[in-house]
C-alpha cells in the first residue's frame, strides 16, 4: 500500500454516527493487562533491537524485572482486579502458555478475555514473509485454543511490529479486531479486502510500561492522567458511547509500591454510572454487529467528498528572484550576529513597544496540524524529534496513529476549547492536511481561523540540503497547494521549526509576512529580509512536543510554568508589550487526558488584566501600527 491512511478512512469525531452500547451504557472501559515472556537470549531481531541495554544477551537485570510480573506481580495484580466488576483483556504472549501452565490455569479460572500479543515479546513481525505471517497467527490461534478452549479474536502486535500484509491476515485467520492503532476514542473499521476487521483504541498515554520505563513520570502521574482522560471521555460520552483503556504490565502495576495506584484508579471509575466493564472481544463484536457498516459508509461518503471537492484556480504573480548565497557563516569575532537574517537588538536598547490594543500581553495558541507521511518519503532527511528516531518498518502504526488521533479527534476539543472563551484560532497548516482533510479545514474557517503555512507535510522539513532552487520551489508550492484548498496565509511555521541558510531570505522574496520559527524574543521583530518579513517568536520552552514528549516532562510541571509566566509577563507588559506564542498539537493536547491542562491555561490567562488573545496576523499589525506610531 502506498499509504498507512490507506488502512483507514478519515472521519472527524463531530460527525459520525453514535455508538450506542449495550443497556445503555455510554463509556466502555477495558482493562488490558499486558502479560508478556522475554526470552533469556533471544533469537536475533530484524528492524529493531529487544533490549539495547547490553551489547550482547542476555540482559539479566532487563530479563529478570520482567519476569518479576510473571512470578509475583500478575497474582497481586488478579486480587485487585477482583474486587472490581471488571473482565481484563489479557495481551498474551502466547507462547507463555506452554512456559507457565499455572497462569493458563488462572487465566481459565478468572474467565479473562485473551488477545494475542504474539508469542515471545521479544519476536517480530518485521522480517516475516508471507506464509511465516501467516503461520504466525495460525500458531497464535492454536495455543489459546489448546490452553484455553478459546477462539482467538484480536491481537495487539509484539512491540507494534505490522507489515503491510497484517490487517488483512489477520482478518483473514478469523480475529475480528486490532489493538495497535490509537487514532480514535472509539472503534474504527479497518480496510481489509473482502472481510471486516475493526481497531479498538489501545492506549500508549494510559500504560504503565511506557511511563514508567527509564522516564520520569511517576505513579501519581499515572493515577491523575487516568482519571482526567477517564472523567472527559465519560462526559463526552453522554452524546455517543466512547472507549476508555487503560492498559497494564503485571511487572510494574504487580509491584508492592504501585498496585494501590491500580486501586485508586478502578474505585474512581467505579463511582460513575453508566460504565460497561467490556472485553476487547464483547466492544468489536457489539460495533461490528451494529455500527460497522453505518461508519464504513460515512467514512466513504467523507472520503468522496473530498475526492470530488473542486480546486481554486491559484494565480501567483511572479516576483523577483534574488541572487542568494548560502552558509555557512563561521562566526567572526565582531559585533553582531552571525548570520544575515536580523539585528541584535538586546533588551536595554529598546523603546517601550506599546500597541493599540485590549492588553499589552498577546497570548497566541499556535495549533499545528501536520500530516504525518508513512512509509516516509525517500531521501527526505528528518527532524529527529518528528520522524528520525524510532524510525520502523512500513507501516508504522504507533507513530502515525498517535499523531492521526489529532485530527480525528483532539482538534475539535481544542477548538470547543476556545470558542467557549471567545477566541479565535490560529492554525499551522501543511499542504497535506489541507488536501487530506477538507472537512477539518471547513471547520476550521466556520471558526473564524487564521491560518499559518506549515510546509508541504511535518515529514518534509526545509534543510540545508536542499539547493537554493529547490527551497525556492517548496515555499512556491507550499503557497500554492494551499491557496488550491482556499486557505489563505500571511506567516509561516516550518515543519519542527525546521529551516535552511537562507530559508528567512527565500520567505521574504515570496512575500510572506511574519514567520514563527524564531524562539529568541518576547516581542515581534523586524527580520533582515527582502519584502517586510516580521519574526512572531514562539516559545520553545512552552510547545508541548517538545517540553511534553520529547523532554517527557510532567504536565503538573509545564502548567506551573506557563501559570508563573503568564503572570510574569503579565506585570512587565504594563511597561512594553510581550507575546506569548506556543505550539499546540492536537494529539498532544488535544489527548482526553490533557485537554483540561490546555483549559485551565486559557482560563489563567483570561483572568491576567494586560492579556490580549488575538490571531496572529492581528498581533503582527498592531506591531506595525506600534512601529509607525513611533
Amino acid at each position: 500500500m502506498p499509504s498507512i491512511r490507506d488502512f483507514v478512512q478519515y472521519a472527524p469525531v463531530t460527525s459520525r454516527p453514535p455508538v450506542r452500547w449495550p443497556g445503555g451504557k455510554r463509556l466502555a472501559v477495558w482493562i488490558v493487562p499486558n502479560v508478556e515472556f522475554y526470552e533469556y537470549t533471544p533469537p536475533p531481531a530484524i528492524g529493531r533491537e529487544t533490549w539495547d541495554r547490553v551489547p550482547v544477551h542476555p540482559d539479566v537485570r532487563e530479563y529478570g524485572f520482567r519476569d518479576y510480573g510473571n512470578r509475583v506481580g500478575i497474582w497481586r495484580m488478579d486480587e485487585v482486579l477482583r474486587e472490581y466488576p471488571v473482565r481484563p483483556t489479557v495481551s498474551l504472549n502466547l507462547a507463555l502458555l506452554d512456559h507457565f501452565p499455572e497462569i493458563a490455569q488462572l487465566i481459565r479460572d478468572r474467565g479473562w478475555a485473551v488477545m494475542s500479543h504474539g508469542l515471545y515479546n521479544t519476536r517480530f513481525l518485521y522480517g516475516m514473509d508471507e506464509a511465516q505471517e501467516r503461520a504466525f497467527y495460525r500458531d497464535n490461534i492454536d495455543s489459546l485454543k489448546r490452553h484455553t478452549g478459546g477462539d482467538l479474536q484480536g491481537i495487539l502486535t509484539p512491540a507494534i511490529t505490522n507489515t503491510a500484509r497484517t490487517p488483512a491476515l489477520i482478518a483473514e485467520s478469523g480475529m475480528t479486531y486490532h489493538a495497535d492503532w490509537v487514532h480514535d476514542d472509539v472503534p474504527v473499521p479497518i480496510h481489509v479486502p473482502g472481510r471486516r476487521l475493526v481497531s479498538i483504541p489501545y492506549s500508549y498515554d494510559l500504560n504503565d510500561a511506557p511511563l514508567w520505563d527509564g522516564r520520569p513520570y511517576g505513579a501519581r502521574y499515572f493515577v491523575d492522567a487516568c482519571k482526567a482522560a477517564f472523567d472527559r471521555l465519560y462526559a463526552e460520552s453522554s452524546d455517543g458511547g466512547r472507549v476508555f483503556c487503560v492498559a497494564l504490565h503485571p511487572y510494574q502495576i504487580g509491584q508492592p509500591h504501585h498496585v494501590g495506584h491500580l486501586r485508586e484508579v478502578l474505585d474512581h471509575m467505579a463511582g460513575h454510572d453508566g460504565v460497561w466493564w467490556a472485553t476487547g472481544d464483547e466492544i468489536a463484536r457489539h460495533f461490528l454487529d451494529h455500527h460497522h457498516d453505518e461508519h464504513v459508509a460515512h467514512a466513504q461518503e467523507i472520503e468522496a467528498r473530498r475526492v470530488a471537492r473542486p480546486k481554486q484556480a491559484v494565480v501567483r504573480a511572479p516576483r523577483p528572484v534574488q541572487d542568494m548565497q548560502p552558509g555557512p557563516w563561521p562566526a567572526e569575532r565582531r559585533h553582531g550576529y552571525d548570520h544575515p537574517h536580523c539585528t541584535w537588538s538586546p533588551w536595554p536598547s529598546r523603546t517601550p513597544l506599546r500597541w493599540q490594543a485590549p492588553g499589552q500581553l498577546a497570548v497566541v495558541p499556535l495549533l499545528v496540524l501536520e500530516a504525518y507521511e508513512d512509509p516516509l518519503p525517500e531521501n527526505w532527511p528528518q527532524v529527529h524529534s518528528v520522524g528520525g528516531g524510532l524510525i520502523r518498518d512500513f507501516p508504522n502504526i504507533s507513530r502515525v496513529s498517535t499523531r492521526e488521533y489529532g485530527h480525528r479527534v483532539g482538534i475539535f476539543r481544542l477548538l470547543d476549547a476556545l470558542r467557549r472563551r471567545g477566541i479565535k484560532p490560529t492554525v499551522a497548516i501543511d499542504a497535506l492536511s489541507a488536501e487530506c482533510y477538507p472537512d477539518l479545514l471547513d471547520r476550521l474557517q466556520q471558526d473564524g481561523a487564521e491560518f499559518v503555512a506549515h510546509g508541504i507535510s511535518v515529514t518534509r522539513p526545509q534543510t540545508s540540503r536542499m539547493s537554493v532552487a529547490q527551497e525556492r520551489a517548496y515555499i512556491i508550492e507550499t503557497l500554492e497547494r494551499l491557496a488550491a484548498c482556499g486557505v489563505q496565509t500571511r506567516g509561516w511555521f516550518g515543519a519542527d521549526y525546521s529551516e535552511s541558510t537562507l530559508t528567512p531570505q527565500l520567505l521574504g522574496e515570496q512575500g510572506v509576512q511574519y514567520l514563527s520559527d524564531w524562539a529568541n524574543d518576547e516581542q515581534p521583530y523586524r527580520m533582515s529580509t527582502p519584502g517586510d518579513l516580521v519574526a512572531t517568536p514562539l516559545w520553545a520552552d512552552f510547545d508541548d512536543q517538545t517540553v511534553l514528549i520529547n523532554r517527557m516532562c510532567d504536565p503538573v510541571i509545564l502548567e506551573d510554568h506557563f501559570g508563573k509566566a503568564l503572570r510574569q509577563l503579565n506585570r512587565d507588559a504594563v511597561q512594553s508589550a510581550r507575546l506569548l506564542h506556543f505550539c499546540v498539537r492536537p494529539w498532544v493536547l488535544g489527548s482526553s487526558a490533557r485537554i483540561a491542562l490546555f483549559e485551565r491555561v486559557l482560563d489563567v490567562a483570561q483572568s491576567l488584566d494586560q492579556v490580549w488573545m488575538p490571531r496572529l496576523g492581528e498581533v503582527v499589525d498592531a506591531w506595525r501600527a506600534a512601529q509607525q506610531a513611533r
